[in-house]
């Protein structure tokens, strides 16, 4: 077993019901994650909420030895019924490639 996969299973030691639970009330702290919401605060709104979470897979990227890639992607959408007006849509990216099929997708 690599070094790399003993850190994988480490993390993966880390899930439980509390871990989950704090994640989610971390998210509800944010008091709205709305496509709209707020996007400089650095405590509330859709901004905040990225950030953190974009933050969370970085520190477990650093724990395996950078096996994710993290980033965001962002995409101006617009003309559509709930996004009336233009609006900068960003998602957090994290990626973690196979050895044996490092573009494959699940």
């Amino acid at each position: 077993q690599s070094e790399q996969q003993q850190a994988l299973y480490d993390i993966a030691k880390n899930v439980s019901a509390e871990n989950i639970e704090k994640d989610i009330t971390t998210l509800v702290n944010f008091g709205t994650r709305h496509t709209l919401s707020e996007t400089e605060s650095d405590t509330r709104g859709i901004g905040a909420a990225r950030r953190w979470i974009k933050s969370e897979f970085d520190k477990i990227s650093a724990e395996c030895g950078g096996c994710l890639e993290v980033y965001y992607q962002s995409e101006v959408i617009s003309g559509e019924k709930r996004i009336p007006d233009p609006v900068e849509v960003v998602s957090v990216i994290a990626i973690q490639r196979g050895t044996t099929d490092p573009d494959r997708y699940v």
